[in-house]
């Protein structure tokens, strides 16, 4: 029994060494979201900053896991030149019926499994996404290659936001001959940079 908890101890110990974590660089990474018309072109894009995350990386490469935190505060909307425009849709997007950041200022995603693909550093990620305190999980493929030190990762997505409880202007079966409406997709572009 003895020998039992001390190799498990002893293992504990090892896996601490089999693995390496990267801090996302905040300054360097960033979060590009597109709203558009259900009908239509045109719409609104922006950014959202992090305000902390980290992947987890084994000694043969692979990713083991990893969490982000953005900060919903720090939605900017780059579309309108006016900076009225700008301030009054960035007020809307943080209120209740959206993104109701009083209540939810942080967003979270937690990676579940990393795989890689057929594609040369291309990985389909797998993982839970909480926001507006409802967690969906998500899939998509990242890009991801790295140095010595540094870890970079680009990706491409979307999300529908009605799974997260975000049903301004959404279309339905009734309301579809608005001119108003928004997609219930949106856009998103990661662009990520860790550090050792």
């Amino acid at each position: 029994m003895k020998m039992l908890i001390t190799l498990s101890l002893l293992l504990s110990y090892l896996s601490g060494f089999a693995q390496q974590k990267f801090d996302l660089s905040i300054s360097e990474s960033q979060v590009f979201w597109k709203g558009t018309p259900a009908f239509g072109f045109g719409g609104h894009e922006g950014t959202l900053k992090f305000s902390a995350g980290n992947i987890i990386v084994a000694n043969n490469g692979k990713i083991q896991g990893g969490s982000f935190i953005i900060d919903m505060n720090s939605i900017k909307n780059t579309y309108q030149k006016d900076l009225k425009g700008q301030r009054n849709l960035e007020e809307h997007l943080k209120a209740d019926d959206f993104f109701a950041v009083n209540k939810y200022p942080q967003a979270n995603f937690v990676i579940v499994k990393v795989q890689p693909s057929s594609q040369p550093n291309n990985y389909t990620v797998t993982g839970n996404f909480i926001m507006r305190g409802i967690s969906n999980q998500i899939v998509f493929t990242a890009y991801i290659n790295h140095d010595k030190n540094n870890i970079f990762a680009k990706a491409n997505l979307n999300i529908y936001r009605s799974r997260w409880g975000i049903t301004y202007k959404t279309p339905n079966f009734i309301s579809t001959i608005k001119d108003d409406l928004i997609s219930d997709e949106i856009p998103i572009k990661l662009d990520l940079v860790f550090k050792k």
